[in-house]
């Protein structure tokens, strides 16, 4: 009865490695380093129970006519006739069939040897202790305890515990998508899936029988057969080399240790006390009468190790063959069943002859057992093992996920959420152990669209990233999160595992919005009162007091500029937008005030710790001089396309717990209203035009949508942001290993040389290819029309800063008009009205090629360099 822990390699789980084998990790010597040294070389013996036994019957009931007892009788003599098998640490079933099973060894043969007084009473004595346990245990209550069991050791018996506590077992979490489809699996140590006894086959039942515990449904949770078996082998070693244990005992040890929390109270488990055993006994005994034996078969095959970091016989379906456990074969069961005894030695993978002998084995007792015919059990025999043989070694699979960096987010708003625990350990157990079933927003379309734009558009071997983030406006639903990299840890290969879409502290988010935040200075302004109409003369160099800069080189080096210095003129609101004109939106920012522009920005939806201590001297916030993430923009622009409901970024629709119990871990849409529909509505009327008329016509596709173009000083970083009612998306192009020490300049992407990006560039690019590809199937909605009072406003409206215009050049040569009468009159005479070398707005002509007007920009407190747009690009 002390040989439990030794006999056999525990199929015990021990937390902190999935791996790991119990003998091993608890100090427990394993089945091949003590019984198999018995054996004679070659010798190929079956596990199992008394060959004369008749089979067990599945029902509970005996199989054979003759009762337990007189099986039990008939048995002890037949030394020959009826040998004990060899049954491994904790299970004793099965038949021996070699001399060495006998209960006092094989017959020597020739002259006798001289008997061993001391080896003899050590025999007798083992094998006395074994059958008072036994007939002890059989006989409690109702009888006196024999042998070992005398009047105090079974009082003290009946005084141990015997309500088992069973809590869930720790299993692996899912992350699904909206469909359903799984995303990702969270693992921790035990890498296990419970499945349910109508899952288990009756095969799968019948071989772990067969092999384990072949008086299974005879028994009522201690087998005293089993018992006297390990103890004549016991006896023949002289050592402890097997025990006597059920399949009940066996789940009764696997709980305890599942409960063990330090590595003292595993050994104590483990270990071969007599008190240990009796309680093992005892719980055993209480198991029985608690749960069924058919539920006490599907209890004990979730427990078990399979090997190879395989928790549960779900999980070892898996992981071995790929497959749910429903669909395991006969020869797949037999391997399966094979494996609990030692499952480092007959590993598949490392190990497959001994495997294969080991799954013979089985198939063999099968047969015996006659739970399938021996024609069938031949024909098993004769297949090869065929299993899986690359398995991942990553602790998830968020690795190897549709969508990994959505995956890595799932997990760390898990991570942080005080709904999970009050501390960190807490969490990530039940992460990792709570079998959650995670429903999240991704829509697998989307999805799919979103990682193909980026993936084509710029290759995961460029050091340019492209990250892309989709919201569903009205929900807050994350639909889609991709990056154009490998997510993993080999930088050498252009892996990552830096959260692109959400970057936050302690790193800063690696890129500036660019022009992309002109938006919210809009959306303050008519807010408070301006009109669409509200214009200014734009010079190419805009110098303020209100906001002070000095660059000390360039054109402008106390100022801020526009992207190309032909971008001079009188602009009203939508053709600075279109155009992305700074000058005019530094000065449309100095009316309203800096505060007002980071507080529409943080009320839309952008995280208010990226835009934390800003003074209101910092003029450049309105052509994105913060760091903010691509999450922070699609948020914000997701409010607009909802007409002024912002939501919270939402990543699931449900979470339940393995016992089917719902946690509240964001799955409830938080939305508010945070500004009027009038000023939305206005303001998407406005970026509309921005494809059509202005800088982002590559982010065209066959539906109406607004947004806005973002380009930073010295090209470091490019965006596009936009959206249509259903779907928003922001798109942020730059190198993450040094935006600014890398731009993005003379690059190559896909064969294709580029000078500089803006924002109308690859940004567009990418927004238009995956917008085009997540709203296939979906109808075409039309874009709200502006608010006509939002629209008048009840200031401005007018050219604010008449003043600054500059005075017309005085002419060299003849007037045109008066060489040619009625061309080209002047204003005040009847003509256009057009200042010499400048343009109205109703006059402006869009440029919309690559190279000219496009994105957005800052004008550059950290930024010295001033070639072509630099200091504050307008596109």
């Amino acid at each position: 009865m002390t040989a439990t822990a030794q006999g056999r390699e525990s199929t015990s789980p021990v937390r902190g490695d999935a791996r790991a084998v119990g003998a091993q990790a608890h100090d427990v010597p394993p089945h091949d380093a003590q019984a198999d040294d018995t054996r004679r070389p070659g010798a190929q013996r079956p596990r199992g129970g008394v060959a004369t036994d008749a089979h067990a019957h599945r029902g509970g009931s005996p199989r054979g006519a003759r009762s337990r007892a007189g099986r039990l009788a008939a048995a002890l003599p037949a030394r020959r006739k009826a040998p004990f098998g060899a049954a491994h640490d904790d299970l004793a079933a099965g038949v021996g069939s070699s001399p060495e099973d006998l209960p006092f060894g094989p017959p020597t043969g020739g002259l006798p040897r001289p008997p061993d007084r001391r080896r003899q009473l050590t025999r007798v004595g083992l094998v006395v202790t074994a059958m008072g346990v036994t007939i002890g245990l059989l006989s409690l209550p109702f009888l006196g305890a024999a042998g070992l069991f005398a009047k105090a050791s079974a009082e003290h018996f009946l005084e141990l515990p015997s309500d088992l506590v069973t809590p869930p077992l720790p299993q692996r979490s899912e992350i699904l998508a909206s469909d359903g489809t799984v995303i990702a699996t969270l693992a921790g140590a035990e890498n296990r899936q419970v499945v349910s006894g109508a899952e288990i086959p009756k095969i799968m039942r019948e071989a772990i029988v067969a092999i384990e515990d072949a008086r299974f449904y005879e028994h009522n949770g201690v087998d005293p057969q089993g018992v006297l078996r390990a103890a004549a082998r016991n006896s023949e070693a002289g050592t402890t080399t097997q025990g006597g244990s059920t399949l009940t005992q066996q789940y009764v040890k696997n709980v305890l240790l599942q409960d063990a929390t330090t590595e003292e109270e595993r050994e104590a488990v483990a270990g071969n006390s007599l008190d240990r055993k009796l309680r093992e006994l005892r719980y055993a005994v209480a198991i029985e009468k608690r749960f069924t034996k058919e539920e006490i078969l599907e209890r004990y095959l979730n427990i078990a190790y399979f090997g190879d970091g395989a928790y549960g016989v779900g999980t070892a379906a898996l992981h071995y063959f790929g497959i749910p456990i429903s669909q395991v074969s006969l020869e797949q069961a037999a391997l399966l069943a094979g494996l609990v005894q030692s499952p480092s030695r007959y590993d598949p993978v490392n190990h497959p002859q001994a495997a294969l002998e080991r799954r013979n084995q089985v198939l063999t007792r099968m047969a015996d057992e006659n739970y399938v015919s021996h024609t069938r059990a031949d024909a098993a025999r004769q297949m090869p093992i065929e299993v899986i043989r690359d398995q991942p070694r990553a602790q998830d699979s968020c690795a190897a996920s549709s969508a990994p960096f959505f995956c890595d987010y799932v997990r760390s708003q898990l991570r942080a959420s005080p709904a999970l625990g009050a501390t960190v350990e807490e969490r990530d157990r039940r992460i990792y152990e709570g079998g959650l079933r995670i429903q999240t927003t991704l829509n697998p379309q989307v999805q799919n669209a979103v990682q193909t734009a980026v993936d084509s558009t710029i290759p995961r071997d460029s050091r340019v990233s492209a990250t892309e983030v989709v919201i569903q406006p009205g929900t807050g639903a994350i639909l889609g999160m991709a990056v154009n990299r490998t997510y993993g840890t080999d930088t050498a290969a252009n892996q990552t595992v830096v959260p692109l879409p959400t970057l936050d502290k302690p790193k800063q988010p690696p890129f500036q919005p660019g022009s992309t935040f002109k938006t919210f200075t809009l959306a303050a302004a008519l807010e408070q009162g301006y009109g669409t109409r509200t214009a200014y003369y734009s010079p190419a160099c805009y110098e303020t007091p209100a906001f002070p800069l000095d660059r000390r080189t360039g054109d402008c080096p106390k100022g801020y500029q526009n992207a190309e210095p032909g971008e001079v003129g009188i602009y009203d609101m939508s053709s600075a937008t279109w155009a992305s004109v700074n000058t005019y939106f530094i000065q449309l920012e100095e009316e309203i005030g800096v505060p007002a522009v980071v507080e529409m920005a943080t009320r839309l939806g952008v995280d208010p710790n990226h835009l934390k201590d800003i003074s209101p001297t910092e003029g450049d916030v309105t052509i994105g001089g913060e760091y903010v993430t691509p999450m922070d923009m699609a948020v914000a622009y997701s409010t607009l396309a909802a007409g002024g409901i912002r939501c919270d970024p939402r990543f699931a629709s449900s979470i339940v717990d393995s016992a089917g119990q719902a946690l509240d871990v964001g799955v409830t849409p938080k939305c508010e209203r945070v500004l009027s529909q009038g000023v939305a509505d206005t303001v998407t009327s406005i970026l509309a035009g921005v494809l059509t008329n202005g800088t982002g016509g590559n982010a065209r596709f066959d539906h109406p949508a607004a947004g806005k173009t973002g380009t930073n000083d010295g090209f470091s970083s490019a965006w596009f942001v936009g959206y249509t009612p259903q779907i928003a998306a922001a798109v942020a192009v730059g190198d993450p290993n040094g935006a600014e020490s890398n731009p993005l300049r003379n690059i190559t992407i896909n064969g294709r040389p580029w000078p500089h990006v803006y924002g109308g560039d690859l940004p567009a690019l990418i927004f238009g290819q995956s917008m085009r590809g997540a709203l296939v199937g979906q109808p075409v909605q039309p874009l709200p029309a502006a608010d006509p009072a939002t629209a008048r406003g009840t200031k401005g409206g007018r050219l604010m800063n008449e003043n600054a215009i500059p005075a017309p050049p005085t002419p060299t040569q003849p007037d045109p008009g008066s060489l040619l009468p009625g061309l080209g009159q002047g204003a005040g005479q009847g003509g256009t009205g057009q200042i010499p070398g400048l343009t109205r707005p109703s006059q402006q002509q869009p440029q919309n090629s690559p190279t000219a007007g496009q994105g957005g920009g800052r004008a550059g407190r950290a930024s010295s360099q001033q070639q072509g747009g630099d200091g504050g690009l307008g596109r």
